[in-house]
């Protein structure tokens, strides 16, 4: 075959063993380089993609899509700075992991540090944040097509495996690279014609999940069984089988359970909010677990670390797939590496129920406090009844996005649902950066089928604004809510900002953004609600409507933290009814 031939049965092989491993939803940039792979792409007929003129967006909306598959979306861009801007999505699916994959298109060999345009040091530029790299040879037809199939094979395995992550590929092309027709009679064919003919992969895998050793869950049975006060937490969960299995055992067992807004469980109506419960530095000193059951990663609150480190139990114990060291406080007395599915179900039956605090009355006060104090109809919406309105009025089937800072505390703290079934909810919480905010969210719409609602505070939005493009689109449904304090809010928690000479220009960092205007630009339908009632019914109209719309709750930075505090007082004061 010729050159041009050559490079087009490589890249036609490419994208089509990368469909048959189920990663068949593409995130294209345009570029000249990418020429061959981008209409192999297009040309394909089972290969779903989208297009998107900047890359850092498009790296973010593949690892929304994978937060809802748990399946890996394709990158493909160009050479040069293209790939680079890659790197924040990376090194969040990298730290959440998710799987993700990289092809970026490179320059050939002679072309590498020589002075050619557009040219830089493509190969492994991600470093550590990758499961797998490889760097491909230019298309040619000594190099054997069964190599090609099973490197893209294991790309998808790395990526998907455990830990879960991103791969990166990295595919040079010699010009010309306009495509033309190979000779399929070619010898070079030879290897894979059968496979070409087929629509099975060239490489099949099996992804087990993880269980923990026999000796491994009977000193974790023994543990629950002897425990005199236990408390389960359910920290970010990567699958709803883990967040349901997780849930179902604290019920079997009637142990409380600390459920964040990571886990999935956070937004089931049978899942107290104990974070309220926290609040008051009274209560976790006064119920003391002496043994704490840690299932999934992260936690958004600081209290329940705060409060272990108090409380110093007898056994603090980390249940997570992911082998990576957890626990920065370093006080993990035993570390499990299995699916915390498959260690809940084996915990079953392990200990009588009973022990739990009674909890009932302070929960029903809690929610009379918040109902009162921030979330009454007739009130001005806020940034406490923007969330806790909004969760309530999720249903069934749709998706909740929130964005770090404060609208994640907010939402762990006070979100109220409704649905007799958790609402799918994810947050960037794997460096918990406020960067590509709804570009994840429209990828994890994509992915899910479904409308989401995104709740996000004005700089996160500013942040990402081009992102508004990517929701006129038929896959895309986000009601994204804006939360304009006219800055950086959580800050004003902080203690710099009792630093007044410098606290306004250096961290609240104030805006003007016109979000009316913004929404105009990119043609969304907007809304300004001013009362609990307007946001509600606006809320519900969207929702119904599944459409994507701008909605903006304007409010002050100074009138959220004064609320704040007296909830938390009000809250802390009720928690003296859990007996």
């Amino acid at each position: 075959m010729n050159h041009r031939q050559a490079t087009t049965l490589w890249s036609t092989l490419l994208v089509e063993e990368l469909v048959r491993h189920g990663a068949g939803l593409f995130c294209v940039s345009p570029g000249s380089r990418s020429t061959p792979l981008t209409i192999a792409i297009a040309r394909n007929p089972k290969a779903r993609f989208r297009m998107f003129p900047d890359e850092r967006s498009a790296g973010f909306y593949a690892l929304g899509y994978a937060r809802a598959t748990g399946m890996p979306a394709v990158l493909v861009c160009t050479s040069g700075t293209a790939v680079a801007n890659y790197l924040p999505a990376v090194v969040e699916a990298s730290a959440d992991a998710r799987p993700m994959i990289v092809l970026s298109t490179d320059r050939p060999f002679e072309l590498l540090e020589a002075g050619a345009n557009q040219t830089i040091r493509q190969q492994d530029i991600f470093g550590s944040y990758t499961r797998w790299s490889m760097q491909l040879p230019a298309p040619e037809s000594g190099t054997p097509l069964a190599s090609l199939l099973t490197t893209v094979a294991h790309a998808v395995r790395s990526s998907t495996g455990s830990p879960a992550g991103p791969v990166h590929l990295n595919v040079p092309f010699r010009e010309p690279l306009i495509p033309e027709a190979p000779d399929l009679g070619d010898p070079w064919v030879d290897p894979v014609r059968e496979w070409l003919g087929s629509d099975r992969p060239w490489t099949r895998f099996d992804r087990p999940s993880k269980a923990a050793s026999p000796s491994g869950i009977e000193v974790l049975r023994e543990i629950v069984a002897t425990a005199s006060n236990p408390l389960f937490v359910a920290g970010n969960l990567e699958r709803p089988a883990d967040a349901e299995a997780v849930q179902a055992l604290a019920d079997s067992l009637g142990v409380p359970l600390f459920a964040d807004l990571t886990s999935g469980v956070r937004m089931s109506c049978r899942c107290e909010p104990w974070q309220l419960a926290f609040y008051s530095e009274e209560f976790s000193d006064r119920y003391r677990p002496d043994v704490v059951i840690h299932f999934g990663g992260m936690l958004i609150g600081k209290q329940p670390a705060g409060a272990i480190r108090r409380w110093k139990p007898r056994h603090h114990v980390v249940v997570r797939e992911q082998p990576d060291r957890f626990g920065h406080d370093h006080n993990v007395t035993l570390a499990i590496e299995a699916a915390p599915a498959a260690v809940a179900a084996a915990l079953e039956g392990c200990r009588q129920p009973g022990g739990t605090p009674k909890a009932g009355e302070f929960f029903a006060a809690a929610a009379r406090t918040i109902e009162a104090e921030a979330c009454a109809m007739e009130m001005p919406v806020n940034e406490v009844s923007a969330a806790r309105i909004a969760s309530a009025l999720l249903g069934e089937g749709q998706g909740l996005f929130v964005s770090n800072s404060m609208p994640a505390r907010d939402m762990d703290l006070f979100a109220a649902p409704s649905a007799t079934a958790p609402v799918r909810t994810a947050l960037n919480r794997g460096v918990s950066g406020i960067d590509g905010i709804t570009s994840t969210a429209a990828g994890f719409s994509a992915g899910l089928g479904k409308p989401v609602l995104l709740l996000i505070g004005d700089i996160s939005f500013l942040h990402d604004l081009n992102a508004l493009s990517l929701l006129r689109h038929e896959w895309n449904r986000v009601v994204v809510v804006v939360l304009n304090n006219g800055g950086g809010g959580i800050f004003s928690f902080l203690p710099v900002s009792g630093e007044r000479d410098v606290f306004e220009e250096c961290f609240a960092t104030p805006q003007e953004l016109d979000l009316r205007a913004a929404a105009e630009t990119f043609g969304l339908p907007y809304a300004n609600p001013r009362t609990n009632r307007d946001f509600s019914d606006c809320i519900s109209s969207a929702l119904e409507a599944g459409r994507s719309m701008l909605v903006e709750v304007s409010c002050t930075r100074e009138e959220n933290v004064a609320l704040h505090r007296r909830l938390k007082s009000s809250i802390a004061a009720a928690a003296g009814l859990i007996r």
